[in-house]
């Protein structure tokens, strides 16, 4: 999936939003019960946890989503999926983002949903049961909130603002050249925040909540949702590895007083 640029069809980008709100609030309510059950743990690399629960709820959108667009493509995290051919959206869907959190009983985890087209998010969910918030974007209409439309924080000054990130795998190859970021970022803003989840980070800079955000080495299922959340909350967001940003390995965002500054930390 290469970015380019095209025309947004503002119809399919609202039904879009739409069904993707609707499954979300489907996952929330399995998510809840859930909860109260024990689940098997499946460990697919050192600190990479996932439940047979994921693959479930990831196999039930997946047939969801192909009853009612049986044109378009699918990607999800555990299962995998293809591209739309010929143009067509793609889904891509993330079904527990923060499964070791979900595991454990943390209450940081959300399911995210989204459907992007020549490299663009028309539409995304984040929906985090344990508060019952449903965030939602379609491209050109704005973000929301339950209902409460949204907008990045006015933060002005670098010092005063929080950062959100998540942290490596145990054993990533990049470990030290993040922990270099991390030094730099903690010592130059109010505070840094991690709870595990890109999606509920993202969203939560869509929100207000937070000022800035930057990870490495996530899968476009952990971004494309938040990606068009903050764009349309009036955020900025970019790669700092040259890569489209749904195949990127390294993606931040900011509000937009801050992206130059943000910029320059991060490149060290």
């Amino acid at each position: 999936m290469t970015g380019s640029a095209f025309r947004v069809d503002p119809e399919l980008a609202r039904e879009a939003c739409a069904f993707a709100c609707v499954l979300a609030e489907e996952v929330m309510q399995r998510l809840r019960t859930a909860a109260q059950e024990p689940h098997s743990l499946v460990v697919k690399a050192r600190g990479d946890w996932a439940s047979a629960l994921d693959a479930e709820i990831e196999a039930s959108l997946r047939s969801r989503i192909a009853e009612r667009f049986p044109q378009h493509g699918f990607l999800g995290e555990e299962g995998g999926g293809r591209e739309g051919v010929d143009g067509a959206p793609t889904w891509i869907v993330d079904p527990i983002d923060g499964s070791m959190n979900f595991l454990r009983g943390y209450p940081q985890y959300a399911v995210s949903i989204a459907m992007v087209q020549h490299g663009d998010a028309l539409a995304g969910v984040v929906a985090d049961p344990n508060r019952g918030e449903l965030f939602s974007a379609a491209a050109g209409q704005g973000a929301w909130l339950n209902g409460r439309r949204l907008q990045v924080a006015r933060t002005l000054v670098l010092e005063q603002a929080v950062a959100g990130t998540v942290f490596p795998k145990p054993g990533a190859a990049f470990m030290p050249e993040y922990l270099a970021e991390f030094a730099r970022v903690i010592d130059r803003t109010a505070g840094v925040r991690r709870a595990g989840s890109m999606a509920l980070e993202l969203a939560y800079l869509a929100a207000g909540r937070l000022d800035v955000f930057w990870e490495r080495g996530m899968g476009p299922w952990d971004a494309a949702a938040g990606v068009l959340l903050v764009r349309e909350a009036g955020g900025e967001v970019f790669v700092l590895d040259g890569e489209p940003w749904l195949s990127s390995a390294r993606i931040a965002a900011s509000v937009a007083p801050l992206s130059l500054a943000w910029r320059e930390i991060l490149a060290g």
